[in-house]
């Protein structure tokens, strides 16, 4: 299979999933501290790509090994907490909308540090549209002054999303298998999440695991198996194959998953508004797509 097409697929296959982790996570930061929660969620994906590659792996040269931090940084602790605190404060559909504007971070990061694309009029005409979109879901769900906080710390995860999509790429010169590069990934974003955890989370009671019934571990494995060691596994493979800005593309379809999960399962109200917002922001993801360009 040619690597365009085979990391087109992983890629595709990675955000269906994706899509329906904000209805997941809406279920699980309503029962687990946000904070324990990305660490016991990445622990488990950890485990687990552990076990599908289990040797110790040494440090890497200290520029390599720094990379894998700030992968972990940006694309576990700063993305799962800001997501975190976005699910709690707003709706999964709203969440999953907004975090779906990453492509246009990562177009801009990488214009404004490696100068690796060029970005056109076109390019700020769909961030313009994209930005308008957010807007007008935060505002439409009563304007409270609670909903716009989430709004917004969804708005910093998909920053945190587009600078690791960015990040990763430069972990492919590594010597590691993609598995590995995954599993460093995963374990320095969870040891980075436990020191605002112990500061600023709440105990688990232990009742959580106990008594959370088939709800809360389908949710917990879901997320952790297939949403984080299986799709990042697979989103590191697909930008190794057709690189961070063309993977990109493929979140355009999150925002789609993610309102009709969040209506059919957790029966969230989806307004007209809603929609129009979502089809502003990937008229607007569209076009800033073609407004950028490698150099």
């Amino acid at each position: 299979m040619k690597p365009a097409l085979s990391g087109g697929l992983m890629a595709l296959a990675a955000v269906l999933i994706w899509g329906m982790t904000f209805v997941s996570s809406k279920v699980l930061v309503g029962l687990l501290d946000p904070y324990w929660y990305i660490v016991l969620r990445f622990l488990l994906a950890w485990g687990c790509l552990f076990l599908l590659s289990p040797r110790p792996m040494a440090l890497l040269p200290k520029k390599q090994e720094w990379d894998m931090v700030l992968c972990g940084l940006a694309g576990v602790t700063f993305y799962y907490l800001f997501q975190n605190v976005a699910l709690i404060h707003s709706t999964a559909s709203n969440t999953g909308v907004i975090t779906a504007s990453s492509p246009l971070f990562t177009a801009l990061i990488l214009w404004f540090f490696g100068r690796r694309v060029k970005l056109s009029p076109l390019f700020f005409l769909g961030f313009a549209l994209c930005i308008g979109g957010v807007a007008a879901i935060s505002f439409s769900g009563g304007g409270g002054e609670l909903h716009l906080l989430g709004d917004s710390f969804a708005l910093a995860a998909a920053l945190a999303w587009g600078a690791y999509c960015v990040l990763i790429t430069r972990t492919q010169g590594s010597g590691l298998t993609d598995l590995q590069v995954t599993r460093k990934v995963f374990f320095w974003g969870m040891l980075l999440t436990i020191p605002p955890a112990l500061v600023m989370g709440e105990p688990v009671p232990l009742t959580v695991f106990t008594g959370g019934g088939l709800s809360f571990w389908g949710n917990l494995l879901f997320v952790s198996l297939f949403s984080s060691a299986l799709c990042y596994l697979l989103w590191g493979m697909a930008t190794a194959r057709i690189g961070s800005v063309a993977a990109s593309v493929y979140l355009y379809l999150i925002p789609v998953v993610s309102v009709i999960g969040s209506a059919l399962i957790l029966d969230e109200p989806v307004s007209w508004v809603t929609f129009a917002a979502i089809a502003a922001i990937l008229v607007g993801l569209v076009l800033s797509q073609k407004g950028n360009r490698p150099v």
